[in-house]
């Protein structure tokens, strides 16, 4: 069964970074890393994991290389953990000046846990990639389709993946915004990230200026 936030966390979150949706996280960055553990150990491996349908929170679909050990380690019922990363910042101590601290990070991320179905059906294999296709291209707002890959391309790439369902257990997410300052210094915090212009330091300060005036804390 499908558990959140409200059990037992193994995420660590405290509450004022505990992501109110984190399958809002899992469908903005959907690219993964895959972790898995089996006789010859752990592994992971960093590939894209989508819902397996529009709306979906119980299934998700991904594929990787066949060649990769990860993919041969598979087998039914395999727990996983599915780990989604989004932007990332470097905090500066010195950006805070009502409420003095010191340096961080702030981020996003989610982990969706849960059990592996290995897939090698060609057709199963197919309908996951026109899925894969579908579903990143149209974020890339992009029309591109299986049908436009060079004549025999996808034939011969079908038997060189392996591609999975993951059935979902649980889903946590974060997202640490500096919501425990208050507003003076998370203004400051944006402007130096704007400054700075990294890509993480864009994304983190417009995460940071979406956050509602209601979540001010004092």
């Amino acid at each position: 069964m499908l558990t959140t936030m409200q059990d037992e966390r193994l995420l660590y979150a405290p509450e004022a970074y505990s992501a109110a949706d984190p399958w809002a996280i899992v469908r903005r960055y959907p690219f993964a890393l895959l972790i898995t553990c089996g006789p010859s150990g752990m592994l992971a491996t960093s590939i894209p994991i989508l819902p397996e349908a529009d709306g979906a929170r119980d299934r998700m679909i991904g594929h990787m290389a066949r060649a990769n050990p990860q993919a041969c380690a598979m087998v039914v019922g395999q727990s996983a953990l599915a780990i989604f990363c989004g932007p990332h910042a470097y905090i500066s101590a010195s950006w805070y000046r009502e409420r003095l601290t010191v340096p961080t990070w702030n981020y996003v991320s989610a982990h969706v846990r849960g059990t592996l179905e290995p897939i090698d059906d060609p057709a199963q294999q197919l309908a996951i990639l026109r899925r894969t296709a579908a579903v990143v291209e149209g974020a890339n707002d992009s029309s591109w389709t299986l049908e436009d890959a060079p004549p025999g391309r996808v034939d011969t790439l079908l038997p060189r993946i392996r591609s999975f369902r993951l059935t979902v257990g649980r889903i946590e997410g974060v997202t640490k915004l500096s919501q425990t300052h208050p507003a003076s210094d998370r203004r400051r915090v944006i402007q130096r990230l704007l400054a700075r212009g990294g890509e993480g330091d864009v994304e983190i300060a417009q995460l940071m200026a979406g956050l509602s005036i209601e979540n001010d804390c004092p």
